[in-house]
Order: structure tokens, then C-alpha cells, then sequence
């Protein structure tokens, strides 16, 4: 199977754009930021944990996206005694369940997990089972064939055991996985695994997610094509 075709301007569209094509047999993605937009439900309900403690919410904004609510908490206020991080945490995630803001798909992602082969992809999440199938359905996207959860590992994002995890599952080697992602703590987590990553710039500006192996603006600019067991993005980089 082929593991990369070419990230050189190689080929070209009808208007001779320069065309980035990477090839896979599974894919490993995010969810929120990367899958769908859940922002509003996760700045509220963290506003309301900064208002708890007592700091402003500047001081936990940098942590709130892209890990488990108990690690963020822990960079965020260090020395935060455990039952108050326990606390919080669950609160944060009830929360954002509960949450009356609307969460939908990011734009691109149901064309994109439409045309991907049953069985080849996996959603891998720093949220807690319970805030995945609730935002999945909220925002209207398909049951994905597989679902790792902060409840299905010891050590979340930056750790590789989650991006490790699907693998296992999905039985497929770092090699024949590319990993979708929006937050510097999830591609460090995909890189730490061993597989090639994506990030899409939904969250965080283009000089945090530097370390992917390739960027994009978003899942709009992805075409994909699939074939036998191998899975083809490719976009544009004008």
C-alpha cells in the first residue's frame, strides 16, 4: 500500500493548481474542532469552572480544547487538590452535554466521513463517552465504527495511547494511519504514536500546529477517493 503520494506539486487540476494527495488505510479523528463545532458549549461551561475558582477565564482559556478536562484543569490551576479537579471535571463535561449552545458538523466533515469505507476510520476524543455521542448527534453525524474516549484510556492527549488505542482496534500499524487533527496537543499525541498527521486550522492559528505534517484550512478543501483498502486525501495548496 502506498503510505504517502507525493506532498510535492506534483499534480495538477484543470487550472493547474498544485495538489497535495496522501494516502491511508484508516483515518483517526478528532472530534471536537476537527469533526464538529461544539466552541460556544465548551467556553461556557469552562467559563463557569474559571468563575468557580475564582481566576479569570484568560488564565484557563490556552488549556480548554484538545485534552481531558481533569488534565486541563491540572495546567491550568497547578496544585488543584483532587477532589476539587474530580469535581469540576465532571461538572464541565455535564455541562457541555447539557449545554443549550448548538454544536454542529465543521463544515466539510460529513462529505468527508460519507465517502470513507465502512470500518477504515475512528473517532479519538479527550471528551468522555457520554459528551461524544451527545455531540456526535447533535450535530448530526453518522455513528462512527469506532469511538476511543477519555473513559477508554489511562493517559489522554498529548500521550500517544489514544491515537495507540484505535490502532489496536482498528488493527492497522502508525504506518497505514493518518490522523485528522485541530489542537497542538492532539498532533503531538498523533506524532508520539507514530502516525503521519493532518491538522485543520479551526481552532488555533496556523504557527501552534506547525509540528503536523501538513496543514489546511479546514475539511472543505479535502477530495477524497477510495479504493480497494486505501483511502486518498488530496487539496490544493494555493
Amino acid at each position: 500500500m502506498r503510505s504517502v503520494v507525493d506532498n510535492l506539486p506534483s499534480v495538477k487540476t484543470d487550472r493547474s493548481e498544485p495538489i497535495v494527495s496522501i494516502a491511508a488505510k484508516a483515518l483517526l479523528l478528532d472530534l471536537d474542532g476537527t469533526l464538529v463545532d461544539s466552541a460556544k458549549a465548551v467556553e461556557s461551561a469552562w467559563r463557569w469552572a474559571a468563575e468557580q475558582l475564582g481566576v479569570p477565564y484568560c488564565q484557563i482559556a490556552p488549556y480548554v480544547h484538545g485534552i481531558p478536562a481533569d488534565q486541563a484543569l491540572e495546567l491550568a490551576i497547578p496544585g488543584i487538590d483532587d477532589p476539587t479537579k474530580s469535581r469540576l471535571a465532571d461538572e464541565i463535561l455535564t455541562r457541555q452535554v447539557e449545554s443549550n449552545a448548538a454544536v454542529a458538523a465543521m463544515p466539510g466533515a460529513l462529505r468527508l466521513l460519507s465517502r470513507l469505507p465502512a470500518g477504515s476510520w475512528a473517532v479519538v476524543t479527550s471528551g468522555s463517552v457520554r459528551l461524544a455521542e451527545s455531540s456526535i448527534h447533535k450535530a448530526g453525524l453518522p455513528e462512527p465504527p469506532i469511538l476511543i474516549t477519555a473513559d477508554d484510556v489511562q493517559a489522554g492527549k498529548p500521550h500517544p495511547e489514544p491515537f495507540r488505542r484505535a490502532m489496536g482496534v482498528l488493527d492497522v500499524s502508525c504506518e497505514e494511519c493518518i490522523v485528522i487533527e485541530d489542537s497542538p496537543h492532539g498532533i503531538a499525541s498523533g506524532l508520539a504514536a507514530g502516525v503521519r498527521v493532518l491538522a485543520v486550522g479551526t481552532t488555533f492559528p496556523p504557527h501552534l500546529l506547525e509540528e503536523a505534517n501538513w496543514r489546511i484550512p479546514n475539511l472543505e478543501k479535502i477530495t477524497v477517493t477510495s479504493h480497494a483498502d486505501e483511502i486518498c486525501l488530496s487539496w490544493g495548496i494555493r
